[in-house]
C-alpha cells in the first residue's frame, strides 16, 4: 500500500461535488491576484471565433451577466474545444448557441470569462488559507454522469433504463420509454468495499449513488440509514405507515453538530430547486448564480468548523466537469491499459483540499476522480491494497491527497464569520430580483410569473428521481 503519511491522521472525509466549472473559469484568476504559485490565467490567453477574431479571457463584472448560458460539455463537443491546444472553445459555444437557436446569440467570448473574488469570495477563503489544487482533472472529456461515474465506480458504463424490467414495464409505452432515458447504471460503488457503519450519503433529493449501484436502489437497502439529507430532517418510515413512533432522521447539519459524523460523508448539491424566490439549485450548474453555491459551500465548512470533529476532517470540494468553459491546460494522456475510451482525461476543473492538518499551499499533484476512491479506500477500508484494486486500474494508478496533509492541526486559521454577511445581502438581492414587479412577472427569467426550463441534466436527474419513487423509495426519502 502506498504510504498515506499523515492521512492515517485524518478520522473524516467530506467529499462535496459540484457541477460543471473549468479551473481557469473559477480559480484561474488567483495566479495574478497574490498567489503567483497558482497554475491560472496570465490574461493574454484567447481563442479565435468563427470570423478570426481573438477572443481573449476576461474577468466578468460584478454582475456577471443578466442571463447564464450553457455551453456544450458532451464529448464530441469537448473534443472540438481541445483542439489547438484548447484553441476550440469559442467556435464551439457559437456553434451550440446557434443549434439552439438562442436569439439573441450571446457574445462568443462569453466562455473566455472567468470569475474573481468578488464572485467567489467562500472559494477566495480557502483557496488562500488551505490547499489548492491546480491539476486535478474530470476523468473524461466529456459530460456529468460518465464522470461520477468515474469518482463513485472508478469507470464508465452504459445505462441500463431498457433493461430495468419490471419496474417500468407495466407503464405506458410514451412513460417507459422517458424512464429509459433516465441516467441509471448498474457497477459496483467503492462504498461496497467499506463496512456499512463507515459511509453516509446525503443529498437534497435521490442520491446520486443510487443511480449508480443497483445495489442501494432495492430491499432492504432503499431505507438504510446510509442516506440522509443534507440540509432537513426526515420523518422516519414508521411515521409514514402510521404504525409505530415518529423519529427524526439526522441530516449532515445535525450529524455535525451531534459529533456523529462516519468515516465518509458524500454530499450531492441540490441540483433541482423548485423554490420561486431562490436561485433554481447550487450546484453552480449553469444558469444557477454561483451565489448559491457558495452558500451551499459556506454552509458545509461553518458546520465542520464548529463540529467536534473537525481537527480531524478532510474536506474535498471538486467539480465534475468543465462544462464547457474555456481552461488553458491541454489534459494530459492516459496510462495504457487504464481501461478508458479517452486518449486523455478531462479538462481541469476546481478543486480545494481544506481542514485543518491541511496545508496551505498549491498542490500540483496530477489528480483525477478516482483520487476521491483511493484517498477513501486508502485511508478507511480494511484491505486498502484489495480495495483500491476491485475499483479498476485508474483507481490503482490514481494519486490520493494524502501530500497536502501535515504533521500537526494548524492554529493560523483565520475567522470566516465575515462571509454570512457578505453572502446573506447577495441572497436578499437574489431573492428581490425574483419578486414580481406591478401587474406582471418577475424580470428575472427564472423569478415568480415564469416557468422553469431545465437544462439536460436536471431533465435527466427528474427521471431518476420519479423512477425512485416508482421502485418503492418513499416522498420524503433521500
Amino acid at each position: 500500500m502506498p504510504d498515506i503519511g499523515s492521512l492515517s491522521k485524518i478520522k473524516h472525509i467530506v467529499v462535496l461535488m459540484m457541477e460543471n466549472r473549468s479551473f481557469d473559469h473559477m480559480l484561474g484568476y488567483l495566479m495574478n491576484d497574490g498567489m503567483p504559485d497558482v497554475n491560472g490565467l496570465a490574461g493574454d490567453e484567447s481563442n479565435r471565433d468563427t470570423s478570426g477574431k481573438q477572443r481573449r479571457v476576461f474577468a466578468y463584472p460584478p454582475e456577471p451577466f443578466p442571463d447564464s448560458f450553457d455551453p456544450c460539455h458532451a464529448p464530441d463537443c469537448v473534443r472540438d474545444q481541445l483542439k489547438g491546444r484548447n484553441g476550440g472553445f469559442v467556435r464551439n459555444f457559437e456553434k451550440w448557441m446557434a443549434k439552439r437557436k438562442i436569439t439573441p446569440p450571446p457574445d462568443p467570448g462569453y466562455v473566455m470569462g472567468h470569475y474573481t473574488a468578488q464572485h467567489l469570495p467562500v472559494y477566495d477563503f480557502l483557496a488562500r488559507n488551505f490547499c489548492v489544487c491546480d491539476a486535478w482533472h474530470s476523468s473524461i472529456p466529456g459530460d456529468t454522469m460518465p464522470n461520477r461515474l468515474y469518482s463513485i465506480a472508478g469507470r464508465e458504463a452504459d445505462t441500463v433504463g431498457t433493461a430495468l424490467g419490471d419496474l417500468i414495464s407495466w407503464l405506458p409505452a410514451s412513460v417507459r420509454d422517458e424512464f429509459a432515458k433516465a441516467p441509471v447504471y448498474d457497477i459496483p460503488a467503492f462504498t461496497r468495499q467499506l463496512k456499512d457503519g463507515d459511509w453516509r450519503w446525503y443529498s437534497h433529493d435521490p442520491a446520486t449513488l443510487r443511480a449508480v449501484d443497483g445495489r442501494y436502489r432495492s430491499f432492504p437497502n432503499l431505507e438504510r440509514d446510509n442516506f440522509a439529507w443534507f440540509d432537513k430532517k426526515e420523518i422516519g418510515l414508521g411515521m409514514r405507515l402510521g404504525e409505530l413512533p415518529i423519529v427524526l432522521d439526522d441530516s449532515f447539519l445535525d450529524d455535525a453538530a451531534k459529533g456523529n459524523l462516519r468515516k465518509v460523508s458524500w454530499i450531492d448539491p441540490n441540483f433541482v430547486n423548485l423554490r420561486v424566490f431562490d436561485t433554481s439549485s447550487d450546484d453552480d450548474h449553469p444558469p444557477s448564480h454561483v451565489h448559491a453555491g457558495q452558500q451551499l459551500v459556506l454552509t458545509l465548512y461553518d458546520s465542520l468548523a464548529r463540529s467536534p470533529h473537525w481537527q480531524d476532517t478532510l474536506l474535498i470540494v471538486t467539480y465534475d466537469e468543465h462544462g464547457g468553459f474555456y481552461d488553458h491546460v491541454h489534459p494530459p494522456q492516459v496510462a495504457p491499459g487504464d481501461g478508458s475510451n479517452y486518449p486523455t482525461l478531462g479538462v481541469r476543473v476546481p478543486a480545494l483540499v481544506v481542514g485543518p492538518r491541511v496545508r496551505k499551499e498549491v498542490c500540483h499533484t496530477q489528480f483525477d476522480h478516482t483520487s476521491l476512491i483511493a484517498t477513501i479506500l486508502r485511508r478507511f477500508a480494511a484491505k486498502p491494497d484489495q480495495a483500491v484494486a476491485n475499483m479498476g486500474a485508474r483507481t490503482k494508478a490514481a494519486a490520493d491527497v494524502s501530500g497536502c496533509v501535515g504533521s500537526a492541526v494548524r492554529d493560523d486559521i483565520p475567522s470566516h464569520s465575515y462571509l454570512h454577511d457578505v453572502l446573506a445581502g447577495r441572497r436578499l438581492e437574489a431573492r428581490a430580483l425574483r419578486r414580481p414587479r406591478a401587474g406582471g412577472a418577475s424580470p428575472a427569467a427564472d423569478g415568480a410569473g415564469h416557468d422553469m426550463e431545465l437544462h439536460d441534466f436536471q431533465s435527466e436527474f427528474l427521471r431518476f428521481a420519479m423512477l425512485m419513487r416508482h421502485a418503492g423509495l418513499l416522498p420524503g426519502t433521500p
